[in-house]
């Protein structure tokens, strides 16, 4: 195993990846002059030349995301330029394609090169490799254009929630914050609050003085201002793209790569959804307005649910957190993963980004084969959120193979003045979901770069292994094993662990109700070049459906929607909808099999994990549960009857 990270690994990175993208062009146009192209002489090569690449590459994302400065945005704009010029160079060439083709004709492939070999080709369908050599040049103009859209969409929103603060002096304006919250926020002359998660939701979420909820609320939705420039000329793009490329709009563009067949199958999902949870979520949202005793805004919501919570169940979120001390969370964690996968994590002292970084080896039977770094707490320089990234993919080159890297990230609570971060029960289960994705990507056994791990995978079912895995740290077998006081040692309570299990059906229908919002604005908004005022549009009429408090008109949810304007999930976020018919449907076979079964977790990691991207994620599932997943499975798990 080997340390990816050294202090000097950002210097030259754009001159060593332009040189390596020269590299790549060369050789690819001498493979080209094969006569008898094969797997092993053609894409093997090329499958190398793509992961020094990323090698390369990753560093800088990766620190732009983390450790953001002027320094990793000047590198991280000059590398995008560089490598979507490769990428459109390589889907637009037809002599790479005519041998791909090739190959898929003539040559007996396993089923991951089969897949890898199908799943090229589309690339260069996507990619416009048959077009006119004018219009090829727009789609390299657009590709260019959506990198660099995509960027400023991220930097300006990064600029937007550091910038913003408001000093509080006045300690009744504090009343109703819990004391680990209070130290992260104490400055000398009072406390700061910012739109940095831990802060923004402990404010909205517990802050009693309804002016400042107001007043943080506002300045969260209204975020970036220009990036509602930086959307409409994405859409115009995205539609253009699509409409070169041979589809109809940027909807059935993305969905080409997706499980899901079209976007009237997504909307269909959505609106049974919307059919089955409406009713319920009314019936929520009115028992809060009769318990708040006034019209809810939106800067309520937050505070109401919380208190209403409380007097429901008695539940004080506060009262878990001693239970989950960071450091004891990630342990049991790690044990837990022993018990049901028999994977083992030895830490190791290795360079890294910021102190506060963990570094794993992961093996398992006594066979090291990946590595994990872990950045789970908040910093100003780093985005928000929490997500996974897949740092070097499992594969074979000349005959070795390569071993997996990942990162989990997170923004949890800080240590500070020798006061241990302490996470809500959520940072639990946003944990357990990002090392669901973690293990997808790390304990592929996939030889193809291309179709190891989450490579591959259709973006509709890769939450499919994050959210199964979350839904453990609900289980009292499972928090048993790390959910300790930091101070007393004591284990959490049965009674405590129950009220969990209780709260996670509280307001389940609302939460799903948000998810249908997203997921058809979304949706609906990549069926046509829509202008920023259009878009706007598009959300009122959704809404109309979906938002049972009607939102401010100053709300510009939309500028901060990171998922679909600089993420992966463009026409796509109602893949955690899509996705989570499997989860729930594969955890409620180990609820009736045994949380830790062996031969269940067995079937899971051999044909889920292992394979990674080289079949189709739904035929994996076809085999790991022996059916086809429906939603009753989820809307069991969140309480929601027929």
């Amino acid at each position: 195993m080997f340390a990816l990270y050294s202090p000097d690994i950002l210097s030259s990175k754009d001159k060593q990846i332009k040189e390596a993208i020269d590299n790549a062009k060369q050789l690819a146009n001498e493979l080209c002059r094969q006569e008898n192209p094969t797997y092993d002489s053609f894409m093997k090569p090329l499958e190398k030349t793509g992961a020094e690449i990323s090698k390369l590459f990753f560093p800088v994302g990766h620190l732009n995301s983390v450790c953001n400065s002027k320094e990793t945005q000047e590198l991280y704009a000059a590398c995008i330029p560089l490598l979507s010029d490769y990428s459109t160079w390589f889907n637009q060439n037809a002599e790479i394609m005519k041998a791909v083709k090739r190959i898929a004709e003539t040559e007996d492939l396993t089923p991951a090169r089969r897949k890898s070999v199908e799943d090229s080709l589309r690339s260069f369908r996507l990619g416009g490799v048959d077009l006119p050599e004018n219009k090829k040049q727009r789609v390299k103009e657009i590709a260019l254009a959506l990198s660099e859209l995509g960027n400023a969409f991220f930097q300006n929103l990064l600029n937007a929630t550091a910038a913003y603060e408001l000093e509080i002096t006045d300690p009744a304006d504090m009343e109703g914050i819990p004391e680990s919250d209070l130290a992260g926020m104490k400055t000398e002359n009072g406390w700061k609050l910012t739109l940095q998660m831990p802060v923004y939701i402990a404010y909205m979420t517990h802050g009693r003085n309804r002016e400042i909820r107001e007043k943080l609320y506002k300045a969260y939705c209204t975020r970036a201002p220009e990036n509602g420039g930086v959307i409409e000329n994405t859409m115009r793009l995205r539609h253009e793209l699509a409409q070169l490329t041979g589809f109809e709009n940027y909807a059935e563009y993305s969905l080409a790569s997706k499980d899901a067949n079209s976007p009237a199958d997504v909307l269909r999902l959505l609106e049974t959804l919307l059919e089955r949870v409406k009713k319920p979520a009314e019936k929520e949202i009115e028992e809060l307005r009769t318990f708040f005793g006034q019209e809810i805004e939106s800067h309520d919501f937050m505070f109401v649910s919380e208190q209403y919570k409380k007097h429901l169940y008695g539940f004080d979120e506060e009262l878990y957190r001693p239970y989950f001390e960071k450091n004891n969370v990630i342990n049991g964690m790690i044990s837990f993963l022993d018990k049901v996968f028999s994977l083992r994590f030895e830490k190791k002292d290795v360079p890294v980004w910021h102190e506060s970084v963990t570094v794993y080896d992961i093996s398992r039977d006594g066979h090291e084969f990946a590595r994990l770094y872990m950045d789970m707490e908040a910093r100003k320089e780093k985005r928000d959120g929490a997500w996974m990234n897949d740092w070097v993919t499992r594969h074979t080159e000349d005959g070795q193979v390569i071993p997996a890297t990942a990162i989990i990230a997170a923004n949890f609570p800080s240590a500070k003045d020798g006061r241990p971060s302490l996470l809500r029960h959520r940072d639990v289960v946003t944990l357990f979901h990002e090392m669901g994705h973690a293990l997808h990507h790390l304990c592929s056994e996939i030889d193809e770069a291309d179709v190891s791990g989450i490579n591959g995978v259709e973006w509709d079912a890769v939450e499919f292994p994050s959210q199964f895995l979350e839904l453990f740290a609900y289980e009292e077998d499972v928090l048993s094993m790390f959910a300790k006081h930091y101070q007393t040692g004591e284990i959490i309570p049965a009674e405590m662990v129950g009220r969990l299990k209780d709260v996670r059906s509280y307001h389940a229908a609302l939460v799903i109700l948000r998810q249908i919002e997203f997921g058809m604005f979304d949706m609906l908004i990549h069926q046509k070049p829509c202008t920023e005022a259009e878009v706007q549009e598009i959300l009122d009429k959704v809404r109309e459906k979906t938002s049972l408090i009607k939102p401010p008109s100053y709300n510009k949810f939309q500028n901060g929607f990171s998922h679909i304007f600089s993420g992966g999930y463009a026409a796509g976020y109602y893949s955690y909808k899509w996705a989570e018919r499997m989860s729930a449907d594969a955890f409620m076979e180990f609820r009736k099999q045994g949380i830790f079964n062996r031969e269940l977790a067995d079937r899971y990691f051999g044909i889920i994990l292992k394979n990674g991207g080289s079949r189709k994620a739904m035929e994996l599932y076809r085999e790991f549960i022996g059916r086809e997943p429906g939603i009753e499975g989820m809307l069991e798990l969140e309480g929601i009857k027929a």
